[in-house]
C-alpha cells in the first residue's frame, strides 16, 4: 500500500521533474570536456495514471454461437494513490470505433476487487488505497473486422478530492494491446449425441470457471477462462433420475469420453473415487481438483484436459499418441465435482492451475437450444431433475464455432 508521505515525495520529486516543460531549444547538458551536446526537444506525452491497468493475457478471436466475434480477457487495476478510486467507465476501441463501453450496472456486473467472492456481485466499484481488482471483459467485434488490431482502454475515475497532480476525476488511457490475426484450434467434439448442456462457460456471465483465477508460483492465471463442465439433459430434460446425491442417478453417468484431436498424452491420473453429488468440497490437495484426468498435447502446441472421469475408466497411457475420436475414459465425478460431468478445456501448458485458458471451436454440432440461469436449483428444489429448455431458433449445423453458457448441444454420433 502506499502512503500519503511516499505518494507526495514522488509527485513532487520524480513525476515533477518527469513533468516539467523542457526548454523550447532543448536541453544541453555538459560533456566531460565542456562542450555542450545538443539534442532536440523531446514532446512529453506521459499521463499520470493513479490507477495502473493490465491486461491478463493477449485474446484470440473466437466466433460463438451467437454468430459473433468474441475476444475475452481480463483488466486488472491497481489503485496506486492513497485516496479510495471509484470506477466510472471502462470504454475498449480500436482504431476510431469503440466495441464495448461499460458504466453503471454493466461495469457493477463485471467488476470485482481483489479479495471478493469472484461469483458473487459486488457492492460498488471503488478501490481503496493499495487495492487490486479486476473488470471481466467480453468484446465483441464488428463482422468483416480484419486481423492484427490494437485495442486501447480508457477507464475513468473519481477521487474523494484532488491530490497534488491526480485531478478528482480523469480519464486514464491505459493497456494498449494487439490482438494477432490467429484462429483458436479446432476441435472434434469429446461427447456424443444430444442433450449437453454448457453448464459452466464462457463469457458474458463470471461463472466459477470464467471467474477462476489460480494463484500459483507466485502468479495469477485463468486457466479455466473458457472451461465446459458438460452435463447431459436424457430425453431433452431429465438431469437426474433418482436421489441427486447418487452418481447412478445421473444417466450419462460413464459416457464414453474420446480425444478431441489427434495428440500425445502427456499425463494420466486415474486413482481417486467418485465425490458424493452435491456434498461439500472437503479439503484437498490441489493436484486432487481434478480427480481422474487426461491431459493431451495437440500437434499445434496447446494442451487439452479432460477432467473428472470414472474411477477406473481411463484406456490411456501417458507418453501414447491418440487419434480424434479414439476413447480415453468415462465420464465420472472425482475430484473438485458437484454432480457427474466432464470438465473440458484448453490450455497454454500441461497444468490447468499453471496455464492460460485458451478458446477453441468445434468442428461441427448443433445448438439444441439454451436454459436459465436457475434451471439447476429449480430442478434440485423440485427434486424431478426436469429442466426446461428453450429451442434454438436457428435448427442448422454449427462449424468452427464455441459453444457459449447454458447452450444445450447434439454432437455428432461418430464424434
Amino acid at each position: 500500500m502506499r502512503t500519503r508521505a511516499f505518494f507526495a515525495v514522488a509527485a513532487s520529486g520524480l513525476l515533477a521533474a518527469l513533468l516539467a516543460t523542457p526548454p523550447a531549444t532543448g536541453w544541453a547538458p555538459m560533456t566531460p570536456a565542456g562542450s555542450p551536446v545538443v539534442r532536440p526537444a523531446i514532446a512529453r506525452t506521459e499521463q499520470i495514471t493513479p490507477v495502473t491497468a493490465e491486461p491478463t493475457t493477449v485474446p484470440l478471436p473466437v466466433k460463438a454461437t451467437d454468430g459473433r466475434t468474441h475476444l475475452v480477457y481480463e483488466l486488472e487495476l491497481t489503485n496506486m494513490s492513497t485516496l479510495p478510486a471509484t470506477l466510472t467507465a471502462v470504454r475498449v476501441t480500436a482504431g476510431e470505433g469503440t466495441l464495448e463501453e461499460l458504466s453503471g450496472a454493466r461495469l457493477l456486473r463485471v467488476f470485482r476487487p481483489s479479495g471478493a467472492p469472484a461469483e458473487q456481485p459486488a457492492r460498488d466499484t471503488v478501490l481503496q488505497p493499495g487495492r487490486q481488482g479486476r473488470v471481466w471483459l467480453d468484446v465483441l467485434v464488428p463482422a468483416g473486422t480484419a486481423f492484427p488490431i490494437t485495442l486501447a482502454h480508457a477507464v475513468s475515475v473519481t477521487y474523494p478530492e484532488a491530490l497534488g497532480i491526480i485531478p478528482k476525476t480523469m480519464t486514464e488511457n491505459v493497456a494498449p494491446l494487439g490482438v494477432p490475426d490467429r484462429r483458436p484450434v479446432v476441435l472434434r467434439p469429446p461427447l456424443a449425441g444430444g442433450g449437453w448442456l454448457d453448464a459452466n462457460g464462457c463469457c458474458a456471465t463470471i461463472t466459477a470457471h470464467r471467474s477462476a483465477a489460480s494463484p500459483v508460483d507466485g502468479r495469477s492465471r485463468f486457466g479455466e477462462r473458457f472451461a465446459i463442465d458438460f452435463v447431459r439433459l436424457d430425453h431433452g430434460t431429465v438431469l437426474f433420475d433418482g436421489p441427486p446425491d447418487q452418481v447412478g442417478s445421473y444417466p450419462y453417468y460413464g459416457t464414453p469420453v474420446r480425444a478431441a484431436a489427434d495428440g500425445r498424452i502427456v499425463s494420466v491420473t486415474d486413482e481417486y473415487p467418485d465425490k458424493k453429488p452435491g456434498s461439500a468440497t472437503p479439503d484437498m490437495p490441489l493436484a486432487q481438483y481434478a480427480g481422474n484426468n487426461v491431459v493431451q498435447q495437440l500437434a499445434s502446441g496447446e494442451y487439452v484436459l479432460y477432467a473428472h472421469l470414472k474411477p477406473g475408466s481411463t484406456r490411456v497411457l501417458a507418453g501414447s499418441t491418440v487419434k480424434a475420436g479414439e476413447v480415453l475414459g468415462a465420464l465420472g465425478s472425482s475430484g473438485n465435482s458437484d454432480a457427474p460431468h466432464l470438465h473440458f478445456e484448453v490450455m497454454s501448458a500441461t497444468s490447468p492451475f499453471t496455464s492460460e485458458g485458451l478458446p477453441f471451436v468445434f468442428s461441427s454440432f448443433e445448438l439444441e437450444g439454451t436454459v436459465t440461469p436457475n434451471a439447476f436449483d429449480d430442478a434440485l428444489a423440485s427434486g424431478s431433475g426436469s429442466i426446461t429448455v428453450t429451442p434454438a431458433r436457428e435448427d442448422r449445423d454449427r462449424t468452427r464455432e464455441m459453444p457459449l453458457y447454458l447452450d444445450v448441444l447434439r454432437f455428432p454420433r461418430t464424434a
